[in-house]
C-alpha cells in the first residue's frame, strides 16, 4: 500500500513538473496583476482566482505541449535531460494529451467565467509559445524568443478582458503586456549565455550560439536599454494614465538593470550573465507591483 502511494505521489509530481511551474508563477502573477490593474477597487476575489487558475492552466498547457515538441533536444541538454518526458517517466503521447486537457480547462474557464476575449488571448498565447516558438522557430532562428515573446503579453490581456468596466484603457493594458515582451530578451539570452554549451550540443540557435559571447552581452545590453526606455513611456504619453508611483518604480528598477548590464559589458562572463538573469524576474515582479499600486492610488473611491 505504501509503495503504491509513493508511486502515485511521484507520478503526480511528474505531471506537475512537466508544466515547468517555475516559469508559470511569473505569468500567473502578471495575469492577476493585469486584472487588478484593470478592475481597480472593483476587483473581485472570485474573478481574480479564476484569472489565476485559467492563466496557470493555459501556461501549463503551452509548456507541456512545448516539452512534447522539445523532447529530443531536452534529452541532450544537461539542464533538461532529467525532465519527466526525456527520462520516460511520462510517455510523450500522454504528455501531449495532458497538455491539451489543460488547454481545454483554461479556455472553458475563460469562456464561462471571464469573457470570450480572455479565451482568445489565452489561445493566442498558447499558439505563439507551443507552435510558433517551440515547434516552428526554436530550431531555425536566433529570433525564436522574439517571435515567441508575444505569448508573454497575453496573460495581462486575459486579466484585462476579464474586467467588465476597466479603469484603464486597452492601450494601457497593451503597454503593460508589452513590458513583458521587452523584458524577455534580457531574461532568456542572459540564461542562454550560461547554458551556451547545452544549446550548442542540441543545435538550438540561441543568440550566444550563433555569435560570440562579447556580442551576445552587447545585444543583451541593448535590449535592456530598450526595455528601460519602453518602461518610461508613460512619462511622454500621459494618456496611459500611469503616474509618479509607477514612474518612480520604473526609474529605480531601470537604474539597477542599467548598472548590472554595464557591469556585464565591462567583463562578459557566464557568472555575471547569471547575475543579470537572477535580477530579471524581481525586476518584472516589482514593476507590476508599481503598476498596481499606481492605478489603485490614482482611482481611489
Amino acid at each position: 500500500m505504501q509503495s503504491t502511494e509513493l508511486s502515485t505521489n511521484k507520478k503526480i509530481k511528474d505531471y506537475y513538473y512537466v508544466t515547468k511551474p517555475n516559469v508559470i508563477s511569473l505569468l500567473v502573477f502578471t495575469g492577476a496583476a493585469g486584472y487588478v490593474a484593470s478592475a481597480g477597487w472593483h476587483t473581485s476575489l472570485v474573478t481574480l482566482a479564476v484569472v489565476a487558475i485559467a492563466v496557470w492552466c493555459g501556461s501549463a498547457a503551452a509548456n507541456t505541449v512545448g516539452s512534447y515538441f522539445d523532447r529530443d533536444i531536452d534529452a541532450i541538454m544537461l539542464r533538461t535531460k532529467k525532465r519527466p518526458i526525456p527520462t520516460g517517466r511520462i510517455a510523450p503521447q500522454r504528455a501531449l494529451a495532458y497538455g491539451l486537457v489543460l488547454l481545454t480547462v483554461s479556455l472553458s474557464l475563460s469562456v464561462v467565467f471571464l469573457s470570450w476575449l480572455s479565451a482568445l488571448a489565452m489561445s493566442i498565447g498558447f499558439v505563439d509559445y507551443a507552435i510558433v516558438y517551440s515547434l516552428v522557430t526554436k530550431r531555425r532562428t536566433p529570433l525564436n524568443i522574439l517571435l515567441g515573446g508575444f505569448s508573454g503579453v497575453m496573460p495581462v490581456l486575459v486579466g484585462f478582458f476579464a474586467t467588465r468596466t476597466p479603469v484603464i484603457s486597452l492601450a494601457t493594458a497593451l503597454f503593460i503586456g508589452f513590458l513583458v515582451f521587452f523584458w524577455i530578451p534580457e531574461h532568456i539570452w542572459s540564461l542562454a549565455v550560461r547554458y551556451k554549451q547545452d544549446y550548442e550540443n542540441a543545435k538550438v540557435p540561441m543568440l550566444p550560439v550563433v555569435v560570440s559571447e562579447k556580442t551576445s552581452v552587447r545585444v543583451i545590453g541593448i535590449t535592456s536599454i530598450l526595455m528601460i526606455v519602453y518602461s518610461l513611456a508613460p512619462i511622454f504619453i500621459p494618456q496611459l494614465g500611469l503616474h509618479f508611483v509607477y514612474i518612480g518604480t520604473a526609474c529605480v528598477l531601470g537604474g539597477a538593470v542599467l548598472a548590472l548590464n554595464i557591469w556585464l559589458l565591462q567583463e562578459p562572463s557566464t557568472a555575471r550573465a547569471w547575475s543579470v538573469f537572477k535580477f530579471s524576474s524581481p525586476y518584472l515582479f516589482f514593476a507590476f507591483i508599481g503598476i498596481m499600486a499606481d492605478i489603485l492610488l490614482s482611482h481611489r473611491p
